[in-house]
């Protein structure tokens, strides 16, 4: 059932007023959604259902650690998103009725050839965080993935705190517990800000809100164009496939430091990661399902008796500052994007945060990180 919003007519068509307008309608556009419509029921998301979408083709890891070799204000957000996840998950599935298919058997991070040392600085640094870490070398590593490991793999860091999800499970669920709200499947075709408000022209239609939070990942960039912001982004392309073996019965994820990874899923199914190309086509492409295939039948030869299910892509939305934006950037509107590979564990700190951000600004979450993950210092002009 949705909420009431408010309609007028006018010259120009039908007109909808909200209070608040979220754009983008992906995994971290329903998080914003879910935490604010704690505050206000006239709320409503604008996605055009079409394009550059990175959460299909997600590998669903939450993976804190396996890409930090260093401190940072993104790594502690990292780890904190990762420890709001299981609650979220519980709460939503809870609400719902419906499974995520939350798994939490750790992940192995393995040194792909010649990539041992950069693998030992990285555990150097994450096990003085996490002393329940462990560095695997040689035969130790028989004794994960039921055995199955190639042996010219020889030195891995162990990561008991990882999990992962079905990630196209979770956009269905959490967009199920977000029916309550109108989802207007359009595309906007310009912003204006006009008397303390925001014109958003969609189709025959004009929706005016108070406030606009900007979260359609890699359209975000032609958004803000429409306010006279030049902030680039770019699609980074991923390609995955899905492989079926009926009786490996792997529960760990396994990630290579070269980029490739092998996440199991429900009913012996393997999700297979993931190409980095800035080809804009929107198939995957013949060269990258090859080398897919050849890395995971080097790491776990067993899987050459697989049997290929899906290929798919997405767009993973990057920027120049290769961090998340969270920021207010004018009155009323806020950006919530750039989170490149780690959509999903921050898919739910995302929503809080700008839930802080919009209506909370003394919360623990915003007072720790309100510096950290704005536009950039050349874009001072526009707040």
């Amino acid at each position: 059932m949705y909420k009431q919003a408010r309609f007028s007519c006018s010259k120009k068509g039908v007109v909808t007023t909200y209070d608040i307008v979220v754009i983008g309608g992906g995994i971290i556009g329903e998080n914003i959604v879910y935490a604010l419509k704690s505050h206000t029921d006239n709320i409503a998301i604008i996605d055009d259902a079409h394009g550059y979408k990175a959460t299909h083709a997600a590998g669903g890891m939450l993976g804190a650690q396996n890409e930090f070799t260093e401190d940072s204000p993104l790594y502690r957000l990292s780890v904190l998103g990762q420890q709001m996840m299981p609650d979220h998950i519980q709460q939503l599935e809870n609400l719902t009725g419906l499974s995520i298919d939350l798994q939490q058997h750790g992940l192995l991070k393995i040194a792909s050839p010649g990539d041992e040392e950069n693998l030992k600085t990285q555990y150097d640094f994450l096990n003085s965080k996490h002393e329940q870490f462990e560095w695997i070398a040689s035969k130790a590593l028989s004794s994960y993935a039921n055995g199955s490991i190639n042996n010219a793999f020889e030195q891995a860091m162990w990561i008991p705190t990882d999990g992962q999800v079905n990630a196209g499970k979770y956009l269905t669920v959490i967009k199920y517990a977000n029916q309550d709200i109108p989802h207007i499947s359009d595309h906007v075709k310009s912003i204006n800000y006009v008397d303390d408000k925001y014109h958003l022209s969609i189709s025959d239609k004009t929706i005016i809100s108070d406030k606009v939070v900007i979260a359609a990942g890699c359209k975000s960039e032609d958004l803000l164009n429409m306010l006279d912001i030049d902030f680039p982004m770019q699609g980074v392309k991923g390609e995955v496939l899905t492989l079926y073996h009926p009786d490996l019965y792997l529960k760990e994820t396994l990630f290579q430091t070269n980029g490739h990874y092998i996440v199991p899923k429900s009913d012996n199914h393997y999700l297979i990661g993931a190409t980095t190309s800035l080809d804009t086509k929107q198939q995957p492409s013949a060269e990258g399902v090859k080398w897919l295939l050849e890395e995971t039948f080097k790491l776990i030869p067993k899987l050459r008796d697989s049997t290929i299910v899906s290929i798919d892509c997405g767009f993973r939305p990057d920027t120049t500052l290769h961090r998340p934006v969270l920021d207010q950037l004018d009155e009323g509107l806020f950006l919530a994007t750039g989170h490149y590979r780690n959509g999903i564990l921050l898919s739910r700190i995302t929503g809080e945060f700008m839930r802080q951000m919009i209506f909370e600004q003394d919360g623990e979450l915003y007072q720790q990180f309100q510096k950290d993950f704005k536009i950039g210092e050349i874009y001072e002009n526009i707040h």
